[in-house]
């Protein structure tokens, strides 16, 4: 600031004061994607830097970086490196996608940036990493969907089917898609109609490296389970196991149904998935219990087995195991 007095009637006569004037403020802080980078552009892969512009006074004294509200670290094994007012980010993968943001601050307080939304694209991928098992019997039609993850939403997709003696590409007509996930209706009617089944998406960014597997196999309904035992009873609780009959060719859990004092409906059932073994509790001693076990995959139930009525004693009355014949029985 200056402030001036002059004499108008005397040609460069003055006086003259001056005073410098500081002012402070927090950082005034702006975020910006690195020059040359085309924000609608970036795919998995690629090298990204962030500059943090700060205007101070006096000048910032942290600076941080955040990635969807979490504060981030220099980690140079996860390719993150921060260098003065940069953030870099090396051969991006989709999980760095999200809001970026930094924070500047000085002795008169903190400030936020705008934040700026890193979309990174990528080649389409399964949702699921594993091969899925497609239980089928002869001239059964399914429905078997493909869901990948892909941005920008895949345009297209194929199959193709391999058995032990050839691969063949499917035609076009037996499948649909919509950018997300593909549908084949698939009919196996003969053995060498059983094998496996591959799935490859493509977007904008690439075709799919490794294609989503299903493994049709030959399926039907379990077969029930066998050799029940009852065991290690108390006034008010029991063990039933069994031996696993075969699977029908897909993946099966166990269902055990409990019915009290003749009642037509079950009381409660418990489900097993490893095996059929059940732990069954809070039951009533004296009252007359029946018993019926299922195996059950995706094509239904087997044939029930039915353990004999039986009643849970007291404590004096008890011995150790307890066996209790059984038979598969329509119910």
């Amino acid at each position: 600031l200056a402030c001036r007095a002059e004499n108008p009637n005397v040609t460069g006569l003055f006086i003259e004061t001056n005073w410098n004037l500081e002012v402070v403020y927090p950082p005034i802080v702006s975020l910006r994607l690195g020059k040359n980078l085309n924000s609608s552009d970036i795919k998995e892969g690629d090298d990204v830097y962030f500059e943090c512009h700060v205007r101070a006074n006096p000048s910032w004294r942290k600076l941080a970086w955040l990635h969807n509200g979490e504060y981030l670290s220099h980690n140079m094994s996860a390719r993150l490196i921060l260098i003065q007012q940069s953030l870099v980010l090396q051969k991006v993968t989709r999980s760095n996608s999200g809001l970026y943001s930094c924070v500047a601050s000085n002795t008169q307080g903190e400030t936020h940036s705008n934040e700026f939304h890193l979309r990174v694209k990528y080649a389409p991928t399964c949702k699921h990493d594993r091969v899925v098992i497609v239980g089928a019997s002869r001239a059964e039609s399914l429905d078997i969907p493909c869901h990948v993850d892909a941005d920008p939403p895949a345009r297209s997709f194929r199959w193709k089917f391999n058995n032990s003696g050839e691969t063949l590409d499917v035609g076009s007509e037996r499948f649909s898609s919509n950018g997300t996930f593909s549908v084949l209706r698939y009919t196996p009617v003969a053995d060498l109609d059983y094998g496996t089944l591959s799935c490859w998406a493509e977007n904008n960014i690439a075709v799919q490296s490794v294609p989503c597997l299903f493994q049709v196999v030959a399926a039907g309904k379990p077969y029930p389970v066998r050799n029940c035992s009852v065991g290690n009873e108390t006034a008010s609780s029991v063990v039933v196991w069994c031996l696993p009959g075969s699977d029908g060719g897909l993946p099966q859990i166990f269902l055990l149904e409990i019915y009290v004092g003749g009642s037509p409906n079950p009381r409660v059932n418990f489900t097993a998935t490893d095996s059929p073994y059940f732990y069954l509790t809070d039951l009533e001693a004296e009252v007359p219990i029946r018993l019926i076990v299922y195996s059950v995959n995706s094509k239904g139930r087997s044939t029930p087995v039915v353990l004999d009525d039986f009643t849970l004693k007291d404590p004096q009355k008890r011995t150790g195991v307890l066996f209790i014949s059984t038979f598969p029985q329509s119910v």
